[in-house]
This record gives C-alpha cells, structure tokens and sequence, in this order.
C-alpha cells in the first residue's frame, strides 16, 4: 500500500511532464516555433499556422499535425507563457510563466521511478516531431519493429500501478468464475495484473494486431504458472487476433452479455472520433447486466478546472497527448464530458464513490456498470 501511494503521489506530480515540458519547448525553440510566436505577438491559431506553413515548411493540412500546434498553444497556455482573450493567443514574457514546485533545475530532475519506459518513449516519439509536422509518416506503428518500444511505455510502473488499481476498482474478486475480456491486450501486461490477482477468472484476449502475440501469452502463462504454484488450477486464454477482429468500428466476434468484466486500458485515444460511441455500445452489449467496464486513459483537460484539477496532470495529458501524436492511429485524448456522455449513451451508469461518480485520479480511471432493464 505505501509503494501504491508513492507511485501514486509520483504520477500526480507529474514525474515524466517536468522532464517532457522542458524537452518540448527545447524542441519548440530549436525548431523557430517560439521565435514566430514572440514575432506575432498576438494571433490566432490559423495566423499561427499560416506562419508556420510559410516559414518552416510544416504541412498541416493531414494527420494530427495541426491538432498538434492547438496542443502546443493549450500546453503553453496552461503554463502562463499565454493568454487568450477573444480569440487570440497574446505572448508573455517568459518570466510571468508558472510552473508550480518546478525550477529550471527541477524541471530536468531525474524523477525515473514512475517513469522508466514512458519517458524514453515520448523521447521517441519527439525526435520525430519536426519531420512529421513537415509531412512525414507517422514514426511509431503496432508491428513487429515497434513491438519492444511499446512494450516497455506500456509497462512501466505508472501504468502497472494504475491496471492494479483499476483492478481492484472493478471488484472482480467477488465474482467467482469472472468472464474477462481484455479489450487490446498489447504486450499483456494487463494479462498478467488480472489472472495473477484473481486467479479464477476465465480470460478471453482480444487484439487487432499479432505483434505482442507471444509477449503476451508469456506473461499470461507466468501468470498461470504462478497460480499453479498457489494450488489453483490453470484456466486457459482464449485468443483472439485479427483475422477475427479488425479493430475498433467492427463488431467483436461475441455474443451479447458474453462477458462480466471489460478492462480497456491505454486503447481509448487510438478510437476514430466518429466510432467512439457506437465502440462503447459495443462494450455495453458485451456485457451482462451489471457487468463492469474499466477503463484507463486520460482525460484532455478541461477549461473549467473540475474534471482535471492538479496541474501537473493537465501538464501530463497535453504533453504526452501531443507527442504520441506521431503514432499511427491516435486520435487524442478525449475531455471527461464527452466520455461521461459516451458511456451513457451506451448504457453505463457509475459504479463507484469517486470524484464525478465514474472517475478518479483526474478522470484518468473509469469504472462503470451495465444497467440491469429496471434501472
């Protein structure tokens, strides 16, 4: 519990961010971005652009490139570099930007704890941002090639800390027997998490891509392997890969309320915008009523400050929104409001005494039920 905490206080502090930021104006500055800006002074994203277009060369007009620079002017934004008033961005002087508990010495300290893995994959992904804002592919694919990088962002201990939780959150210790369906299972590393924690449950595993195919079954059968040990009997996986489901806008190969538990995690910002809600009625058919759905993501933060309140997390969100951007597939984070809108729609009410009634750790975890017909 005292390390859940730690790890907990490092993700709120926002130990991959300080590093992150800094490298990003780095880039921003090495990259004439900042120098347009104190240029123009006061403008518009579309003068901005424009700008940018004409003198670096950045083609904006496909990908997430120009979403890109409205994420670079929210994260400059969030840190007082800018203001907006009446449609405009205005520049302030450096000095008025704030930074809470974060010198420039800070702002480079070497917080790795929570961060192995996740740190040197934005790093990554950033060495290819000027290429891909002047029209090159996206840098980081779901294949073989890629498959170690992913392995070890989706593998550190942030996110192994927030599977656990979401684990925990979901309850599926009282469900003997649980039918699991983890819903992009990546290199397993969620595999592992469930079937070690809840030694009965009867997972089926579902991916569009066979790259993390054999790194995932390993962490599977170290899992099973281990509750062998402990007297439990090895309860198969069921695979299932892409030559049944090709991702997110198809159906999923099951029938209705096949499953009692989804765990959905890392997947949500790779979803088209304008399949996202007919992907979560999906989810919802899935389900058995009162069945659990868990997502982790995070949440793209919110102007009113409720749904995302620590600085450090919206600090977190934008930056690592707008490098993952050169990833092929990723579409964003979404805010709160448009997730709570998209999982009632699809049938979902919250089934936990959090902070927004579906979410906690700044709406970066979600845990919904199904709603049984006499709700």
């Amino acid at each position: 519990m005292n390390d859940l905490r730690c790890v907990l206080r490092e993700i709120r502090g926002g130990a991959a961010a300080k590093r992150l930021l800094a490298d990003i104006l780095r880039w921003a500055e090495r990259d004439g971005v900042l120098g347009r800006m104190r240029r123009l002074s006061r403008f518009s994203e579309a003068d901005l652009c424009e700008v940018l277009r004409c003198d670096l060369g950045y083609a904006l007009g496909a990908g997430n490139r120009q979403r890109m620079i409205w994420l670079l002017l929210r994260l400059l934004g969030e840190c007082g570099w800018l203001r907006k008033t009446e449609g405009n961005w205005i520049w302030s002087p450096e000095e008025s930007g704030r930074v809470p508990g974060c010198n420039a010495g800070a702002m480079v300290a070497h917080e790795c704890s929570a961060t192995e893995g996740q740190y040197g994959f934005f790093l990554r992904c950033l060495e290819s941002v000027p290429t891909y804002l002047r029209g090159a592919g996206s840098s980081v694919l779901f294949d073989a090639t890629h498959a170690a990088a992913w392995d070890m962002f989706l593998g550190c201990r942030e996110f192994r800390t927030c599977r656990s939780l979401l684990l925990e959150l979901m309850g599926l210790g009282r469900r003997t027997s649980c039918r699991f369906l983890d819903l992009c299972h990546g290199p397993g590393w969620g595999l592992e998490a469930a079937i070690s924690r809840f030694p009965t449950i009867r997972v089926t595993a579902v991916d569009f891509t066979d790259a993390f195919r054999d790194t995932a079954r390993a962490r599977a059968e170290r899992a099973q392997a281990s509750n062998r040990d402990r007297g439990y009997p090895v309860v198969p996986v069921a695979w299932v890969g892409p030559d049944r489901w090709r991702g997110f806008g198809e159906p999923l190969p099951f029938p209705d309320g096949a499953f009692d538990a989804v765990f959905f995690t890392c997947g949500d910002p790779y979803i088209p915008r304008r399949v996202r809600g007919a992907v979560y009625r999906e989810l919802g058919r899935l389900l058995a009523p009162g069945g659990r759905l868990g997502v982790l993501t995070r949440s793209h933060p919110d102007e009113s400050v409720r749904h995302v309140p620590s600085f450090w997390l919206r600090v977190s969100a934008l930056t690592h929104d707008f490098v993952e951007s050169v990833c092929a597939g990723w579409e964003g984070f979404a805010d709160a409001e448009e997730t709570t809108h998209a999982l009632l729609g699809a049938g979902f009410q919250g089934s936990v005494n959090v902070s927004g009634g579906m979410s906690l750790l700044d709406s970066s975890l979600w845990v919904v039920t199904k709603r049984c017909d006499d709700d």
